[in-house]
């Protein structure tokens, strides 16, 4: 984990990964110098042809049939030089040059070097056919003749090639011998032009196209006449003004009968409801009626007075709760009892007539029967006409398939007459045309002689050697920036590991105490810490690591000496902090099962992390592991931090930074 921000930390990556640039750098300034030196040589030779499309097709025509009775012409945008270029190149053309290869490379050369090559090259030759044959013995590889395989050597070796919109054609050889690359190159553009000649066949393409046209015209023919008979069993146009209609007449009754299904669905709802109501409702009601006051009530008020005078008489010779008192009581209060239990109010006479509600449901749920009945005879008269619809539409359905194939050829067949005849046309000028050995390719440069080689260029090379590896360097760092999951800084602690970085801790090789830094470094951290808690209820401060010899003790002990200075009594230790004292627990590293119990009750839990040593998965797992079993990790600290670049190279280059 490296922060770039400016131009001293991308210099930082140099010296971070100096050996790998080094490495790099001296690897591709080898491989270049190496292969200037070492590559083979080789020489082309050119032939160019000027193609003109203007008086000869050939090219544009196809000169085969296709699979069914039309085929898609060829788009008029394409370069008729793109069917040359696959011609030069074809196998019949390869195995001609060959097989002249084969002929002209029998004849030693003249000279006591060349000769010597060349009988070299003939003894690995030998050796190399009979290594071939031992694995075509085995079945390891497959028979082939020397011509076919040496005219697939040699396609790697030849390139035919045209500038857009350009009309010549650019045939090269590439070879290791100048005067072999010649050769070549004739004994190609030679082959090419009697391929060439050999494919062109005007009278087989002109007899082609004449019986096509035949067959096309008889095809046509007949066609037409199956398309009329199909027509005529369905007594219709056309197929598709048959399909149009039935469908327009079936979605009509479809709808129809959507909208009286409906409606049927509206008056059986209807019916329910009346039929749920009807009983409810009562056969007659009252038209008038009489009420009086109720005679028995009204005797028994007069006997309830009668008791209560006998009260108010008994009262006069005794007091309230005396026996006589008490029973009259009581009568008085079973009579008044009695009395509530009587209605005041009775009906003396009363008219009953018919109820015109009930009347009233009775004469709408059998509208709505006979409504229903209307319906379902609608629908069932409307389902026929649906299904006799549907009979006529599955008879045209059925029928369509083969209306619309016998269309679709009869189409495509009076297309395809229509470019037959043109190609006959153009097939009985190019029949002429190969009469009279004509053609519309022209040789406009000879097979070229270049003594000079195109590869290597050895002095290019040389020269892009430095600034070719220098990239290559660069590069090499760049990736591992990307790859180096080492902590070199803390500037991205933070944001990466969403945990505060209390303070990095600069690497001090003589006398620690005496370091400003290592000073300046631990007062941070000292400033840090909670120190208001400390007079209260003490503090404990635990330190650990992801593994062993990241500085733990180290800066246990120089944190203690800086509170110490400070006045406060520091315990190196487990237990639990007293109020004015600060516990210092230098924990194991968090792979021992030890650590989390000496973390455990710390107020304070700190990370310690090496640089260049300690990697961001181990940093991330050890908070995981902190966090999941203590709850909290309030900071990390970056130990042994270094400036890579050194002081004599730093300097130097400071004092140009600051002069810009």
């Amino acid at each position: 984990m490296i922060e770039v921000r400016s131009l001293r930390d991308a210099l930082r990556l140099l010296f971070i990964f100096g050996k790998e640039f080094r490495l790099a750098l001296l690897v591709t300034i080898a491989v270049v110098v190496a292969g200037a030196f070492l590559l083979p040589n080789r020489y082309v030779s050119d032939a160019r042809l000027l193609v003109k499309p203007t008086e000869s097709a050939s090219v544009q025509l196809p000169v085969q049939p296709g699979p069914e009775s039309g085929f898609v012409q060829q788009s008029p945008q394409r370069d008729p030089l793109l069917d040359e270029e696959k011609m030069a190149t074809s196998a019949p053309v390869m195995l001609k040059v060959a097989k002249a290869y084969m002929a002209a490379s029998s004849i030693p050369p003249q000279g006591g070097w060349a000769r010597f090559k060349f009988r070299m090259g003939q003894a690995a030759a030998w050796c190399k056919e009979a290594v071939r044959n031992v694995l075509v013995g085995v079945g390891l590889m497959d028979e082939a003749p020397a011509e076919d395989r040496l005219a697939a050597r040699l396609l790697k070796r030849l390139a035919v090639s045209h500038d857009p919109g350009s009309n010549v054609m650019e045939m090269r050889v590439t070879w290791g011998d100048p005067h072999v690359a010649q050769a070549i190159s004739r004994a190609w553009v030679d082959a090419y032009f009697d391929e060439r000649a050999n494919a062109a066949g005007g009278e087989a393409l002109f007899d082609f196209y004449q019986d096509q046209n035949t067959e096309l015209n008889d095809s046509i023919i007949k066609l037409k006449q199956q398309l009329r008979d199909r027509l005529r069993v369905i007594d219709a146009t056309s197929v598709e003004q048959r399909i149009e209609d039935v469908t327009d007449q079936l979605q009509k009754l479809y709808r129809h009968r959507r909208e009286l299904q409906a409606e049927r669905e509206s008056l059986l709802g209807i019916l329910g409801a009346a039929g749920r109501q009807l009983p409810a409702v009562t056969g007659e009601v009252v038209s008038e009626r009489e009420i009086s006051l109720n005679p028995a009530r009204e005797d028994l008020k007069l006997k309830l007075n009668g008791l209560k005078q006998q009260r108010l008489d008994l009262l006069r010779n005794f007091k309230e709760g005396a026996p006589p008192v008490r029973a009259l009581d009581e009568s008085i209060a079973a009579l008044e009892a009695e009395v509530a239990a009587v209605d005041g109010n009775v009906v003396r006479s009363r008219n009953m007539v018919p109820n015109a509600l009930g009347t009233r449901l009775r004469q709408d749920m059998q509208d709505a029967r006979i409504n229903v009945a209307k319906i379902d005879a609608n629908v069932a008269e409307i389902d026929a006409q649906i299904k006799q619809l549907q009979a006529s539409r599955e008879e045209v359905m059925s029928a369509e398939p083969s209306l619309s194939r016998l269309s679709l050829e009869l189409a495509s067949a009076e297309k395809t007459f229509a470019q037959y005849s043109d190609y006959l046309l153009r097939a009985r000028v190019i029949r002429d045309l190969n009469r009279n050995r004509l053609s519309n390719v022209a040789l406009v440069g000879e097979s070229s002689f270049t003594p000079s080689r195109v590869f290597p260029k050895s002095m290019l090379m040389l020269l892009l050697a430095l600034p070719v590896a220098l990239a290559v360097a660069f590069v090499v760092v760049f990736v591992l920036y990307f790859l180096d999951q080492r902590i070199h800084d803390g500037g991205r602690i933070e944001k990466e590991l969403h945990v505060p970085m209390l303070a990095s801790l600069p690497e001090v090789a003589h006398d620690p105490d005496g370091s400003q830094p290592l000073r300046a470094a631990l007062y941070r951290l000292y400033s840090r810490l909670p120190l208001e808690q400390i007079a209260e209820r003490g503090l404990s401060v635990g330190f650990t690591s992801s593994r062993l010899g990241e500085g733990v003790s180290f800066i246990g002990s120089r944190l203690a000496i800086v509170l110490k200075q400070h006045g406060y009594e520091v315990r190196e230790g487990a237990g639990p902090a007293r109020p004015g004292e600060v516990v210092i627990v230098e924990a194991p590293p968090v792979s021992d099962e030890n650590a989390l119990i000496a973390l455990r009750g710390c107020d304070r839990i700190v990370l310690v992390v090496q640089a260049r040593s300690t990697t961001v998965p181990a940093v991330e797992s050890a908070l995981a592991l902190l966090r999941d079993a203590l709850g909290h990790v309030d900071g990390i600290v970056l130990n042994r931090r270094v400036f890579e670049i050194p002081a004599k190279f730093w300097t130097p280059i400071s004092r140009w930074l600051g002069a810009y």
